[in-house]
């Protein structure tokens, strides 16, 4: 047990015990708190103390409220309960992190909460079983790109691939890629690295970092800054976000699509937002949208039965092209 022989705690105690046991259903007498010290941490306190203790609180501005029916809660936390739904929510569905990482977080998230309202979490049944990264590291070398980007240095890596079998192994034999990052970015999610590799292929590339193992910041390689790459003008994150929703290779294209109904509007809106322009003409609904060509493809994949290219020609090439190449595999 901890003994705490300095009474001065005991307003810290007090708060410790409204913050776990008190909330909006569930109130505590001066008595309850008395018991409840004394029960923890081995404290005796006086009425008058718990009083006194409750008032500074208050005057503080923590949010605790005393009932008509006798009583004190403190009600305002750092994060409400939706909040922290949410961003449970979001861990658990993240397919960066391990189902052991989300729930060390989602503990520790609960923790704002009081005993009650952390009980009202069964709502991830099963989250911890999706498909999930095993990069263990992965916190690790988020921070280290963040400290690399502070610094000013380039950050290298070995590169994690998966042969026939889906085995994993360090891609080129173990060959360490050095790189300018820019940005961490997560996308259906995943993590990214929003960075420079080699500009003579492309001035902004990107690495999944999930799969980037044994991360090590470059000293003797400076940053490149971002602005003095080839082609590269008022970069705008969120726009090449917007512009590469699977973040793959390929030039930005404009593309007109047919809808089917109304209701489809929604995937448009979903997936592309500001990125695209739903109208309706002689009855029938359109949508215009901007984005990369080979993610543009693979998003019409996915919504093929209920949408239909108008335009650029070789985005339909293409399509016509993939159900040829269907048609035929499946035909023999």
């Amino acid at each position: 047990m901890l003994m705490i022989e300095n009474k001065k705690a005991s307003i810290l105690l007090i708060l410790k015990v409204l913050e776990e046991y008190s909330d909006e259903d569930h109130f505590l007498t001066q008595q309850d708190i008395i018991n409840k010290v004394d029960e923890l941490y081995g404290i005796e306190l006086e009425r008058k103390s718990v009083a006194f203790s409750i008032s500074l609180l208050q005057e503080l501005d923590y949010d605790i409220n005393k009932s008509p029916r006798g009583g004190y809660a403190l009600l305002s936390r750092s994060f409400n309960n939706s909040e922290i739904r949410y961003i449970v929510d979001s861990l658990f569905s993240s397919k960066s992190i391990s189902g052991k990482q989300a729930a060390e977080l989602s503990k520790k998230l609960n923790s704002c909460l009081s005993r009650y309202q952390r009980e009202d979490y069964n709502f991830i049944y099963k989250g911890n079983e999706i498909n999930r990264s095993e990069n263990k590291e992965l916190f690790y070398t988020l921070e280290l790109i963040e400290e690399a980007k502070r610094r000013g240095k380039r950050l290298s890596f070995q590169y994690l691939t998966f042969d026939e079998n889906g085995k994993p192994y360090t891609k080129m034999d173990g060959y360490r890629y050095i790189v300018s990052p820019y940005y961490s970015a997560n996308s259906n999610g995943r993590y990214f690295l929003i960075c420079n590799y080699r500009e003579k292929y492309r001035a902004i590339t990107w690495f999944r970092i999930d799969y980037m193992l044994n991360p090590k910041i470059e000293d003797e390689w400076p940053l490149k800054p971002i602005e003095s790459l080839e082609g590269v003008k008022d970069f705008d994150i969120a726009k090449y976000l917007n512009d590469n929703i699977y973040l793959l290779d390929g030039k930005v294209i404009k593309a007109t699509f047919l809808l089917e109904q109304s209701s489809y509007v929604q995937f448009v809106i979903d997936w592309f937002g500001k990125n695209a322009r739903t109208y309706s003409k002689d009855g029938k609904l359109y949508a215009d949208i901007k984005c990369n060509e080979s993610a543009l493809f693979y998003w019409y994949m996915q919504y093929s039965e209920c949408v239909t290219i108008l335009s650029p020609q070789s985005l339909i090439e293409r399509a016509k092209t993939e159900a040829e190449r269907i048609i035929a595999k499946y035909g023999k």
